[in-house]
């Protein structure tokens, strides 16, 4: 085998190598608007983050009000843990990047909802 004969089989690979990149580039370029772009996940994001900022003022309005400070913190913070999960997941964080988070959210859920009162 000569090296010209190395080369052109060089090049006849590399060719067909390109060949494959552009056909399956074009098939995913052809297909036209994700039903999901990034603007969308930004607006939906925000969207949730306005939600716990009015969970958050919705709290503190009860709190001063001279509602039950326990009760009224248990349930809204269940809530805005839920909201900032589902803020993760809106923001298109993988399941890897999301775990630990899940985990601490769901270690200080578990502290809300199983801490006991005091009756007094």
């Amino acid at each position: 085998m000569t090296l010209e004969e190395v080369n052109q089989r060089l090049q006849q690979a590399d060719a067909q190598i390109n060949s494959l990149s552009v056909s399956t580039t074009s098939k995913y370029n052809d297909t036209g608007a994700s039903w999901w772009s990034a603007t969308n996940a930004m607006t939906m994001s925000s969207i949730v983050l306005l939600f716990g900022l009015l969970v958050i003022f919705l709290a503190t309005y009860l709190i001063r009000s001279g509602k039950n400070t326990e009760a009224v913190l248990r349930i809204f913070g269940t809530i805005l843990i839920v909201v900032m999960a589902v803020f993760l997941v809106v923001a298109g964080y993988t399941d890897t990047q999301i775990a630990p988070v899940m985990g601490l959210l769901g270690t200080i859920a578990g502290y809300l909802l199983g801490k006991e009162t005091k009756d007094t």
